[in-house]
Formats: structure tokens, sequence, C-alpha cells
């Protein structure tokens, strides 16, 4: 009997279906992220022709439903840091999706309004994302949307206090 010679590479991992994923898919944060990462994926898709990023979409979004708000406060309602924020808001600057104005009543901020542009941009690109909710409708039952919607809130106000 002879021996196997080693090859020195570990073995070739298990196929998804028959990977045994533990507990995992019990945990909700778990689901959560998978739901997110899924949508997410289809973004690329969902917006060729438009290069908009989800969180440019988000950022676009909220400076469009809150005109002249400061990046302060910006950063505190997307939950990120003031580096991460200030490297996406120059992004859009450079794109001249939004503006940058000294705020008049605390000149050491900035406040941001959309440009032109950014109207345009932000309503073709919303709706793509209207596509795609309705798309994840149709695989929901009537009422689900709403308590899905209710529970992930629930979840994240949790987290928050």
């Amino acid at each position: 009997m002879t021996k196997a010679k080693s090859s020195g590479q570990l073995p070739a991992p298990a196929a998804d279906d028959v990977l045994d994923y533990g507990k995992l898919p019990t945990y909700l944060g778990y689901q959560a992220r998978q739901a997110q990462a899924a949508v997410w994926r289809d973004f690329p898709r969902l917006m060729k022709g438009l290069d908009v990023t989800p969180g440019e979409f988000g950022l676009l979004t909220l400076i469009a439903a809150n005109p002249g708000i400061n990046q302060i406060s910006l950063a505190r309602v997307y939950k990120l840091d003031k580096s991460t924020l200030s490297y996406a808001t120059n992004r859009l600057v450079k794109r001249r999706l939004i503006k940058r104005q000294r705020d008049p009543s605390d000149r050491r901020h900035y406040t941001l309004w959309l440009t032109p542009t950014g109207e345009a941009k932000l309503a073709a690109a919303t709706a793509k994302v209207e596509e795609q909710e309705g798309m994840m409708d149709g695989m929901l039952e009537p009422g689900e949307r709403e308590l899905l919607l209710t529970l992930l809130k629930k979840i994240a106000h949790a987290f928050e206090e």
C-alpha cells in the first residue's frame, strides 16, 4: 500500500448545497444581513448607467428630503462617522450631484443641497429602486411588507437606545 502524496493544498470547501450553516439561519441578524446583501448585489444591475451606489442613493434621498441639512446632522442620521461621510459627500460634490455651502448660522459647518443634476439622478434612481421594491412586494403576502417594516424598525430602534 502506497501513501498518497500530499499536494500541500487545503481540501476544497463544501458546495453550498451540502454546507452545514449550523445555527446561522436561525439568527435574525444573519437573515437581515442576507436579505440586505441580496438587495445590494442586485443594485449595480438596477442602477446600470446611473452610477449610484446604495449608500449614495440613501444620502441623496436624505439631502432631498432635508434641503440644507448640515453634514454633522446627516452623519448622525445616516449612522456614518464624519470622515466616511466627508469622503462620500466629496464624491457627490465632484460629480456635481450636491453642492456644499457654509452654514450661515455656524460658519464652521457646511449645509448640503441637491443640484439640478442631483435631482434628476435621484429621480431616475428612485424609479429604479421602486421597481426593485415592487419586485420584493410581489414575493410577500398582503400585509407582510408593513409587518416586516414594523419589525425591522423595532429591532433597529432597540439598538439605538
